[in-house]
């Protein structure tokens, strides 16, 4: 193996010359990504820096203007989102996407489903899912959540709920899970929790995150790239990029 395809399987997903504008506005502009392996790689920046439009576009819930996504070496810039989640890429959202109505168990017994094929089945009885049960109770004690196994996830203390929507999403077995904001709403108890567990599945996979709390980027990220107006104003570790006068003044100014 050449040091080129080395370096090229090294690398999980990247965009260049990602562009994006609404009605004259210009959200992301001429952005260049690159993801590696085995890494957590978050994206920073204060309010309106485009962080949430840079998202939509990796994942596919909104379309470039110009630009180019790879996702292992796989141009992937004009893939549906449905298709890309097929492929290993699953992503989370800053609102909770559980199910309200059906417990814990059954709301990642969905995912499993999934990933099992089961849901191709139909013949099969009900009784099948008895099979993920063993898979169902791993999770759940993972995640922290298993004397929540019956409730319903509508009843779910929000941190726990946030936790729920993890479990589901690393249900699925990502290559690479990008996560929105993965600590929105939660109390300082719930914010640890979360980055424990944030943590814990880095040994596992890749994960891109868009997050607003510093102290959380600054444990969790191997890579932080920080946007300003819609560009790539700094990229590097995170104390690299804390240090970095162009990224002091973005956020807080002169």
């Amino acid at each position: 193996m050449t040091a080129a395809s080395s370096v090229s399987q090294d690398i999980i997903l990247s965009a260049t010359g990602l562009s994006r504008s609404f009605s004259g506005f210009t959200a992301v502009n001429n952005v260049d990504l690159t993801v590696r392996r085995n890494t957590v790689h978050s994206v920073i920046g204060p309010n309106g820096a485009g962080k949430s439009t840079l998202f939509n576009l990796l994942t596919r819930f909104l379309d470039a203007d110009s630009g180019s996504i790879f996702y292992k070496a796989l141009e992937v810039t004009h893939t549906p989102p449905a298709q890309l989640a097929r492929d290993g890429v699953v992503r989370s959202f800053q609102i909770s996407a559980v199910f309200p109505h059906l417990t814990a168990s059954q709301n990642l017994c969905i995912p499993l489903q999934r990933i099992s094929g089961f849901q191709k089945v139909f013949w099969r009885s009900t009784a099948c899912l008895s099979e993920l049960d063993d898979r169902v109770h791993g999770l759940l004690s993972r995640f922290g959540l298993s004397e929540y196994a019956n409730v319903a996830a509508g009843k779910l203390p929000y941190g726990r709920k946030r936790a729920l929507e993890l479990a589901t999403t690393f249900a699925l077995e990502p290559e690479l899970a990008l996560l929105d904001e993965p600590m929105a709403g939660l109390g300082i108890e719930d914010v640890a929790r979360v980055t424990d567990l944030i943590a814990e599945q880095a040994d596992r996979n890749t994960i891109v995150m868009v997050e607003h709390n510093l102290k959380v980027v600054q444990k969790l990220s191997d890579v932080v790239t920080v946007l300003c107006r819609g560009e790539v104003l700094a990229e590097g570790s995170y104390d690299m990029v804390a240090e970095d006068s162009r990224v002091l003044e973005a956020y807080i100014g002169h």
